[in-house]
């Protein structure tokens, strides 16, 4: 008691008679130093830390690496959490003033400290202080916090946070998917929207990380449509998006499954891709035959999006590619082999087909006109020619 009392009158000293900085430092870590446990210790960098001292990273540096190496032995539980405390305090003095020397010693606290708060505070410091050498391990506790919820939720989403700081902070592109994958994890809602907020921190182009995990091999359907979804709602430019929705499309397409859940995701990324490319137009050739195959083995649902982006490209490739279409359903028509669903596509693919305005149209509409459609179709076919024009 004697003891502490004589520090907190030195402490008082200090403050009082307002020694400058690097003396002002001296005097705590004098003091700091003297002190026998941890509490004592605590109280001093509270000090400190209200005192708001430039110039101390040396001091703390010190200091957490004589508490990491003494905080395997500490038995007491007053003492314990005021070690803690210390670590915390400590990790945030360091990420204040950047102090980049320390980083060893601030991931032996992510290691050796077991509370999550203390762990979150030393890897977001370790990001302030852009320790690059341990940026993989930052994002190693991350992924792995994002795998599956902890047995104490709280534990998981502590850390997770603090890992997300440590890649805002750091603003290297190899912590975007990390954090992404956290904005759309298990996490309640706070940390969820913390990496909403981080993501443009760290990248404010989001679209080559969303083209990977659209395309690779390593991410399994719902999240490939999450991405989808996300560089939908990213603010970057229509070819961005609309290159992203391509290699959707071809995705969806590569999977044969006869799980109804997943079969329904596919054709849900596949129908926004489509929509995508409706709305944004794409010079890239290899959408002709993924929309060729949504019209041709898509349901309904997925049929008409797919006659519109056909139409929407505006091109002689997609009008000869909708001249098919509707020449096959001329085809049933004549042969009387025609379904309720082929009167239906047999008029969306008309109105596709004027709204091309391309030449190469004209004969499959000339047939419609000849052959014994409904009148309502018939009139359809003259309004597409009308379109197109001489």
């Amino acid at each position: 008691m004697k003891k502490t009392i004589i520090l907190l009158v030195l402490i008082t000293f200090v403050a009082v008679f307002g020694f400058a900085g690097a003396e002002e430092v001296d005097i705590y870590a004098y003091l700091y130093n003297a002190s026998l446990t941890n509490s004592a210790q605590l109280d001093i960098l509270q000090q400190m830390a209200e005192a708001k001292l430039t110039g101390a990273g040396e001091f703390y540096a010190k200091a957490l690496r004589r508490l990491v190496s003494e905080y395997k032995n500490i038995r007491n539980v007053t003492e314990k959490n005021a070690a803690d405390e210390q670590a915390m305090i400590l990790s945030a003095l360091l990420g204040a003033e950047k102090y980049t020397q320390a980083a060893p010693d601030l991931w032996l606290v992510v290691e050796a400290f077991s509370a999550p708060l203390v762990k979150a505070e030393a890897l977001m410091a370790l990001g302030k202080i852009r320790a690059t050498n341990y940026l993989p391990q930052v994002i190693r506790v991350l992924q792995s916090v994002n795998a599956a919820p902890t047995t104490d939720r709280l534990t998981g989403e502590r850390i997770a946070f603090g890992a997300i700081i440590s890649l805002e902070k750091f603003q290297d592109p190899s912590g975007y998917l990390p954090v992404f994958f956290a904005a759309t994890g298990w996490y309640s809602t706070r940390i969820r929207d913390q990496a909403l907020r981080s993501l443009p921190l760290i990248a404010k182009d989001p679209t080559p990380y969303m083209m990977d995990v659209v395309t690779g091999p390593g991410y399994n359907y719902p999240t490939k449509y999450l991405a989808l979804q996300t560089i939908e709602k990213a603010e970057v430019s229509n070819q961005n998006k609309v290159g992203v929705a391509v290699a959707a499309l071809a995705e969806g397409w590569k999977s044969q499954t006869n799980d109804p859940q997943l079969r329904n995701t596919l054709a849900e990324m596949r129908k926004m891709a489509i929509n995508m490319i409706n709305r944004y137009k794409t010079e890239d050739e290899s959408v002709y035959p993924l929309l060729e195959r949504s019209y041709t083995q898509g349901n309904v649902d997925e049929k008409i999006p797919a006659l519109s982006a056909l139409a929407s490209q505006g091109t002689d490739e997609s009008a000869r590619i909708l001249s098919k279409f509707l020449m096959d359903l001329n085809a049933k028509r004549q042969s009387g082999n025609i379904r309720q669903e082929d009167e239906q596509m047999v008029r969306a693919v008309i109105q596709a087909l004027g709204q091309t305005r391309r030449p190469i149209g004209r004969p499959a509409l000339n047939a419609v006109v000849a052959l014994d459609w409904q009148p309502a179709v018939k009139t359809l076919a003259q309004n597409a020619l009308r379109q197109i024009g001489d």
